[in-house]
């Protein structure tokens, strides 16, 4: 076979018995042999033509989106066919050292900021342009949109050839010589999309224009197929593997290769981003099967799992379109599955997630992706699929928050570009019903350690709801953030990650990355994460616990808890063991409260525990028994991470409250003290975030001052974040840190008053009295370490094993309901539960208007007096 030169790529096969040298030959020649090519055929076919047509003629929403399509490239049309050499120009062509009639090369980057962003934004929407273009010559067979498009891609194409072939290895671009990731986005995956839709104008001699002739000539086929294989090459051979790189260097990948014309060169690189993993890129068979590895999770924070699925849903629909019987969506159902994750992360509010990682906390749904998502189910004839997102389709077109067939602005962000796929593959009509989709009470995401709480008040107020998490772990992209909790309150997330800054930046790596930017525990000033990415590797906080269990049915309408464990050990002066209660508690439909027992303790002598609370707002009071609690000026406090080392991205000034500023202490004190958070920016009224701290010896309360909260409300992003730091000297188990969070609009929250339950001078847990409709009710909440630990109080006349237990009383000190989060026997007055296995149960019990109603998730035995009944799990 004839060669005009030859590029051997060395690509391991990673196998389960080893590892497979394949040598995949990425040649520059001609074929042999003549060889038809259906095009188009990478988006749509041509026998997809009559029904696109039909849609548009035949749907007024359709027909006006096209409208709009339409009109939106005639100014450059117009404008391309008024002076074609002056319009290509506006390309950033590099003429420096170029003579006449030889074809200038582009200008390449390094940079993306400044001029260099708008000539990089130039190329992107003449990319742009030019796919919308051949989409209209493949609907219209209209030839100036043909002309426009080749030109375009002709142009682009000798610009890049005009360049030195790319000889660098990690990252290496064409165009952005440093950034391949960023150039396969923006550049390389728009470029055969545009050859797909004009090739028959081509291939019947259209004319291009050709720059650096300045006139209309052929298009040259051999020089384009040089361009998708050198694409093709930069992915399997410029980047690296088990991250998110392989899928976002994909749509170029995938793309390149179904633009070449040899089938059978197609045939042989095509399973490189299905079935055959390299050293530079991991293939879609190995992707789906890291999500099973992960409990069906992409393991990232939310944006870049999102960006994930959106990418593989993408591809697998356009794969699907060129070859059915891959079967893809039917392969792999995991990434459908995970696609709308984000939204059952999200808080009451709706508009905002959970936050863990360098995440963003706004919640933007994907509409674009839900489309394709459910055009490829019914590709596929996934019923399942299609009833999901054709449900959350309608529901958010329904409630207002979703338009469909709208043109979306231009947008030079760096991804692939789809707004077309509109046209080409929404369906016309969606099947599913509208409903408020249901968010489950707990969720988790286990990779990265996260439990989810969250309690939906029925008057569907998102500011009476609840919802709260508890997380760690360690991911790409991951922080070392100890375990650590987020609160919402009155319509927002008050009590929250901090946030991020830019990447790369000292304040970024050094504070939003660590601990001390997380409502968590620092131990011994030294906690930190060390190894893995970034040098921020920590343990995963591991589940014990959690009631009910993940996206099952609740026991009780009014609780939900969790208890969770950590081990702090990677720095050299913690060797900790952490456990987190966490638990939610509903008093009436527009009031509750939060449970938060963090014990921690350390294996190494003069210890001691700084428990960290953030709450955006304007100001932070601490209140002891009589009054305001004195505090004085304490700047040494937090100093001792400022003159670490750091070296950016591996090594960071752990734990980060260097940046804590304002630093006021009090003096050590045992007694009771309640936190009051004020946050004014967000309503008419006042809302507060009120703390109750049970007291303990050897405590003192700092208020600081940190860095801003970036992923809060918009008022609040440039504030400082007001913070309460507690410090417990010696061990911080047996007496935890115990408070109860309660938020408040306006100025007075229901909780009229919180004292400890103790036995033999340890925290058994809570007395609660709160006021609710002006009744009093009482709430004596268990709170114990073990599920085996057993609690005894003859004075109120409990005896409780179990890890934790709600137990209400009425105005008249009549029992109302008890809950069992975690429990094997209770006794309160005369009245008994015990588990009929001897083995720890869930159960929510209603004494209330003829009671008892119950919910059991085992078996138990009620006991009230001499009346003994035996109820199975189920309700009764």
């Amino acid at each position: 076979m004839q060669k005009s030169s030859i590029i051997n790529l060395f690509i391991e096969k990673q196998t389960r018995i080893g590892q497979l040298i394949l040598v995949v030959f990425l040649c520059y020649y001609t074929p042999l042999y003549s060889q038809v090519t259906e095009r188009p055929s990478i988006w749509v076919k041509e026998a997809d033509k009559p029904t696109i047509l039909h849609k548009i003629k035949t749907n007024t929403e359709i027909s006006d989106y096209y409208k709009n399509f339409t009109e939106r490239v005639e100014n450059d049309l117009i404008t391309y066919q008024s002076d074609k050499e002056s319009y290509i120009k506006k390309l950033p062509w590099n003429y420096t050292g170029i003579k006449t009639k030889k074809f200038p090369p582009l200008h390449t980057y390094t940079s993306f900021n400044g001029r260099a962003r708008e000539e990089q934004n130039t190329i992107m929407h003449y990319l742009q342009t030019a796919i919308d273009c051949g989409v209209l010559y493949f609907l219209t067979d209209d030839e100036q949109y043909a002309e426009y498009a080749g030109s375009v891609l002709y142009n682009i194409s000798n610009g890049l050839l005009a360049l030195p072939q790319p000889e660098a290895s990690h990252n290496a671009g064409w165009l952005y010589t440093q950034d391949h990731l960023r150039e396969a986005r923006e550049i390389g995956a728009q470029l055969p999309i545009i050859y797909d839709f004009v090739y028959h104008y081509l291939k019947n001699n259209g004319k291009v224009y050709d720059l650096g002739k300045t006139s209309m000539v052929t298009y040259n086929f051999e020089d384009g197929q040089k361009v998708f294989r050198t694409y093709v090459k930069l992915a399997l051979e410029r980047g690296i593997i088990n991250c998110n790189w392989p899928i976002l260097e994909s749509p170029s990948l995938v793309g390149n290769i179904l633009a070449l014309d040899d089938e059978g060169e197609r045939k042989r690189l095509l399973p490189y981003f299905l079935t055959i993993n390299t050293k530079h890129q991991d293939a879609l068979q190995k992707i789906a099967d890291h999500y099973l590895e992960y409990n069906g999770d992409w393991p990232e924070s939310i944006n870049y799992a999102n960006g994930v699925n959106t990418f593989l849903t993408y591809l697998m629909t356009l794969l699907t379109k060129y070859d059915p019987s891959l079967h893809l969506g039917q392969k792999y159902p995991q990434i459908l599955e995970a696609l709308p994750k984000p939204y059952y992360l999200t808080y009451p509010n709706k508009k905002e997630t959970i936050l863990f990682g360098d995440g963003h906390r706004e919640y933007n749904p994907n509409y674009h992706a839900y489309e394709t998502a459910y055009y490829l189910a019914k590709l596929e004839n996934q019923e399942k699929f299609a009833t999901i997102f054709g449900s959350l389709i309608n529901s958010n077109i329904a409630n207002g928050n979703y338009r469909r067939f709208q043109l979306s602005g231009r947008n030079y962000g760096a991804s692939f570009y789809n707004e077309p796929t509109k046209l080409l593959w929404f369906e016309t009509n969606i099947e599913g019903s509208v409903k408020d989709y249901p968010l489950p009470v707990t969720d988790e995401l286990p990779f990265a350690g996260i439990i989810l709480q969250r309690n939906l008040n029925k008057n569907e107020n998102a500011e009476d709801d609840l919802m709260t998490f508890v997380g760690g772990g360690h991911y790409v992209h991951g922080h070392a953030t100890g375990m650590f909790m987020e609160l919402y309150g009155k319509g927002f997330v008050l009590g929250g990650k901090s946030g991020r800054s830019r990447y790369r930046t000292e304040i970024h790596e050094n504070y939003y990355r660590l601990f001390a930017s997380n409502n968590t525990v620092i131990v011994n000033g030294s906690s930190e994460g060390k190894g893995g990415w970034a040098g921020l590797e920590i343990n995963r906080v591991e589940k014990i616990v959690v009631e009910p269990e993940p996206r099952t049915e609740a026991i009780s309408p009014y609780n939900s808890f969790s208890r969770t464990s950590f081990k702090d050990d990677k720095g050299d002066f913690t060797e900790a063991t952490q456990e987190r209660t966490l638990g939610i508690i509903i008093t009436s439909p527009t009031t509750g409260y939060y449970v938060d027992v963090f014990r921690s303790k350390s294996a190494l002598p003069n210890q001691y525990h700084d428990y960290i609370y953030h709450n955006i707002g304007d100001s932070l009071n601490i209140i002891g028994n009589e009054g305001p609690l004195p505090l004085f000026p304490d700047q040494k406090r937090y100093s001792n991470s400022k003159n670490k080392p750091w070296t950016n991205n591996k090594k960071a000034k752990h734990p980060g409250w260097h940046y804590f500023e304002s630093v006021k202490t009090s003096k050590q004190t045992s007694e009771n003290v309640t936190a009051i958070f004020t946050v004014n920016k967000l309503s008419p009224e006042p809302i507060k975030m009120k703390a109750f701290i049970l007291g303990a010896e050897d405590r003192e309360y700092t208020s600081v001052m940190a860095p801003p909260s970036t992923e809060g409300p918009k008022s609040y992003r440039s504030e400082k974040t007001p913070t309460l730091v507690i410090r417990k000297k010696n061990e911080a188990w047996q007496n935890p840190f115990a408070l109860l969070f309660e938020p408040v609009k306006g100025e007075n929250g229901s909780i009229v008053s919180v004292s400890e339950i103790k036995q033999d001078k340890i925290f058994k847990g809570f007395e609660v009295i709160s006021c609710i409709d002006k009744k009093n009710i009482k709430q004596l909440i268990l709170v114990q370490d073990s599920k085996d630990a057993t609690f005894t109080d003859h004075h109120k006349e409990i005896v409780f094993t179990g890890s934790y237990a709600v137990i209400t009383l009425n105005e008249n000190e009549n029992l109302q309901t008890i809950y069992v989060g975690e429990g094997s026997y209770l006794k309160f007055r005369n009245t008994i539960i015990k588990s009929n296995s001897g083995q720890p149960t869930a159960l929510f019990i209603d004494f209330k208007n003829n009671g008892p109603k119950v919910k059991t998730k085992e078996g138990i035995t009620l006991k009230r007096t001499t009346d003994v009944k035996i109820y199975n799990s189920k309700n009764y």
